[in-house]
């Protein structure tokens, strides 16, 4: 216990020692070092309560309030005075929603955020109140924030213990920074001035893709308007503080999304939640949430673009489950080819020709990613079991390219912005490349609320919040939906019109349907002898096999249709650590966790990256009940989602192969982590398939919206299908393929 009572923000003295005996229990000191009380995780608490968790106070208080009163019923006393074994009961029963004496009290969910916050207390950033003197990171003897690793840290046998320095965000000060630099042509005010002329592009939201093809817009002589609600940011504006940046922690970079966060249900007959997510969470910014992503940009196989016929061809159409509505993509790999290309060499994509399952007719322009100790163990056990693994595509520098560094291989990378630029993202390039040609209006700080049509059902412009909270009224006659699959369906839903009464898109109650996202799970090893040193480097750091996604996979032998990407990667950080799955013989808490966590030096892991089926009974709406939290008071969407049995059996084999893959590397022990991830996960697709047919589609092979010419879907919800593959380079090629069949169109009037 800390022998002085620090001023409290937002707990009083009884709540703030119940806190620290609560807590003591759930992470407790041992002979090697301190527990959480001594760590800080109560001054973490206290002062998130008053700021980023102030809306959790009310729990909090009522859930202290639940464990004096289950205690007090059992043995007479508060919680805090009674027995460390008495404590362990009733945290028990908090866990196990069994409270007695509070039988309306949401126990579990206090539980889950009880748990949440301790690890964050003991784990985040000294800055944030907890994890004093870094002591929650000398505990597990990870060194914490180092923004440059080695070769030979990758390689090493011993521990990558940086000499035994733990470095935080103080320590590193403002030297590392890299100041943003004046983009020529952006105005960050611009997003106040009135509504423009009537243009020839609007741009709904300058994220990743919007962002991607607004130079092949504007180069053409275009006249575009981007209308994006996030700033532009840059190199200074991106810390490696993995609770606030970080999209399985607090993700302070996407505040909208935030927001509007869709409800979830399984089936028609069941209440809505608030969904939960993988890697879900948007940022909002010019470039979009692919600044923050792993970097994987990998291309799909031919057959992708081709999957029912596929099927249908190899094993017959009956193997396909009853309700399922796989369907082929209305273009082809061999359309795409070219574009591929083109955007591995302007990216600048590292990787090697090893993978026998993609041909290019270009090689890629860098050398593949480092080579790290849990991918060469991985490689090895892979090869011997006869499958060929390679690195993964990434869009990260390993040498410097057209002026931007070569990488650092810093661990804090993915769910964090690049600060140097040896990250690719669009807004590196793709939009000053835009702004540069004088035809690009960029306005930062405008939201847009409605898409317009005139009495034909063409498009006709926009309505939108202006950066001064202004409804204003934007003219053009193409407009280019480029947010994430959920705000571009939830935007199409509600712009409904005389000729679009239940929405844009949905003239033939298509919009919303065939919802398809993924599920990512693991399967993790204990190594006793072995140390990987996963903190030395980036999740662009990793090693993939194709085997079980190609045509030489017979899935239906195995008893399901499609396959998955399996992975050895990079990149573990503090808080990450203490959210990976469990063995089945380690508590949540308490002696056994606190035990765990020390040797995740031995941890390794294989990552399951699988397909999904579309199916008629997943789809996406607007909620009836819930609204926003943007003062617009705006419907949420709806997600009605679960997993199929395809899918289940799809896991369980992958499962079962990963297993195997850890055994033949050493594992004395494996554990799966969940297979049901969150029904967001940041690989989201359908809702505005693409398609020939008007009748079973949204958009058509351009993009184009079938019931209203003008409007077009440039997102993952246009995607038939969802591949066990990391999506944003196809989609990149789909959307600049659409592109340039607009420039034509708007050129030729045809």
């Amino acid at each position: 216990m800390t022998k002085s009572s620090p001023e409290r923000i937002a707990l009083n003295p009884h709540d703030a020692e119940t806190l620290d005996a609560v807590f003591e229990r759930m992470f407790p000191a041992d002979h090697d070092g301190p527990g959480a009380a001594e760590i800080g995780v109560t001054d973490y608490v206290d002062k998130a309560l008053s700021s980023a968790y102030a809306h959790l106070h009310p729990l909090y208080r009522a859930g202290l309030a639940a464990l004096d009163r289950e205690t007090l019923a059992r043995s007479g006393k508060r919680f805090k005075a009674v027995s460390p074994a008495e404590q362990d009961q009733i945290i028990q029963a908090l866990e196990k929603n069994e409270l007695p004496s509070c039988p309306d009290f949401p126990a579990r969910d206090f539980f889950e955020t009880l748990r949440a916050h301790l690890q964050e207390g003991l784990f985040a950033d000294p800055v944030h109140g907890g994890n004093k003197q870094k002591s929650g990171w000398r505990l597990i003897k990870h060194p914490g924030v180092w923004l440059e690793n080695s070769a030979e840290e990758n390689l090493m046998e011993a521990a990558a213990d940086k000499g035994g320095c733990y470095q935080s965000l103080s320590d590193l000060g403002t030297g590392w920074q890299i100041s943003v630099k004046d983009i020529p042509g952006f105005d960050p005010l611009r997003g106040q001035a009135p509504p423009a002329k009537e243009v020839d592009v609007i741009l709904v939201g300058v994220g990743s893709m919007n962002s991607i093809v607004a130079p092949i817009l504007a180069e053409a002589g275009l006249k575009v308007i981007g209308l994006e609600p996030g700033p532009f940011r840059g190199g200074a504006d991106y810390f490696p503080d993995e609770l606030g940046s970080a999209y399985y922690c607090r993700a302070l970079m996407g505040p909208k999304f935030s927001s509007e966060i869709p409800r979830w249900r399984r089936n028609d007959l069941e209440p809505t939640r608030e969904a939960t997510f993988s890697l879900g969470r948007m940022m909002n910014s010019v470039g979009g949430s692919i600044i923050h992503y792993g970097a994987w940009m990998r291309r799909f196989h031919p057959h992708h673009f081709r999957m029912r016929s596929y099927v249908a061809d190899r094993w017959g159409a009956s193997a396909l489950p009853a309700n399922c509505s796989l369907t082929d993509w209305p273009i082809s790999y061999d359309e795409l080819e070219p574009f591929y290309c083109d955007l591995e060499q302007a990216i600048g994509i590292s990787g090697d020709e090893t993978n026998p399952f993609v041909r290019r007719s270009r090689p890629l322009p860098m050398p593949p990613m480092r080579p790290f100790r849990l991918g060469e163990f991985f490689s090895r056990a892979t090869r011997s079991l006869g499958l060929h693994p390679h690195p993964v595509e990434a869009g990260m520098n390993t040498i410097p390219y057209r002026g931007r560094p070569a990488s650092t291989y810093t661990a804090w990378n993915n769910g964090f912005g690049s600060y140097i630029g040896d990250k690719w993202d669009p807004s590196l390039d793709c939009v000053p490349r835009a702004l540069d040609t004088g035809n690009f209006d960029l306005r930062t700080g405008c939201r847009v609320i409605k898409i317009l049509t005139d009495e034909t059902g063409h498009a006709a412009g926009v309505e939108y919040i202006d950066a001064l909270g202004r409804h204003q009224t934007q003219r053009g006659r193409t407009v280019i939906l480029g947010a994430y699959t959920f705000e571009n369906i939830r935007l199409m839903f509600w712009s409904g019109g005389a000729k679009h009464p239940t929405g844009i898109g949905n003239q033939r109650g298509q919009l919303g349907h065939y919802f398809m996202t993924k599920m990512f799970a693991h399967v993790d090893g204990f190594f006793p002898n072995t140390i990987f040193n996963r903190h030395t480097g980036p999740a662009a750091q990793g090693v993939v096999l194709d085997d079980f996604l190609s045509t030489d996979f017979d899935s239906v032998h195995e008893g399901f249709v499609g396959g998955a990407t399996l992975g050895a990667e990079q990149q573990f950080l503090p808080i990450q650590i203490s959210r990976e799955a469990l063995p089945s013989d380690v508590k949540a808490w308490g002696k056994s966790y606190r035990n765990h966590l020390k040797q995740w030096q031995h941890f390794g892991v294989v990552r399951i990256q699988p397909d999904a089926l579309p199916y008629a009974t997943n789809y996406l709406d607007l909620d009836p009940v819930h609204r926003d939290k943007s003062g617009l008071g705006l419907p949420v969407l709806r997600i009605t989602y679960d997993l199929q049995e395809n899918e289940r059996k799809l896991a369980d084999w992958m499962e079962r192969k990963s297993e195997e893959i850890l055994r033949t590397m050493g594992a004395t022990k494996t554990w799966r982590g969940a297979n049901f991830t969150g029904v967001g996960s940041s690989h989201d697709f359908g809702g505005a398939r693409m398609g020939d047919n008007p009748e079973t589609s949204v958009v058509n092979r351009d993009l184009e919206v079938h019931d209203a010419p003008g409007v077009y879907v440039f997102s993952g919800a246009a995607f038939p299908t969802c591949v066990g593959i990391n999506p944003t380079l196809t989609l990149a090629a789909v959307c600049c393929r659409a592109a340039d069949q607009l420039v034509k169109k708007l050129r030729t009037g045809k």
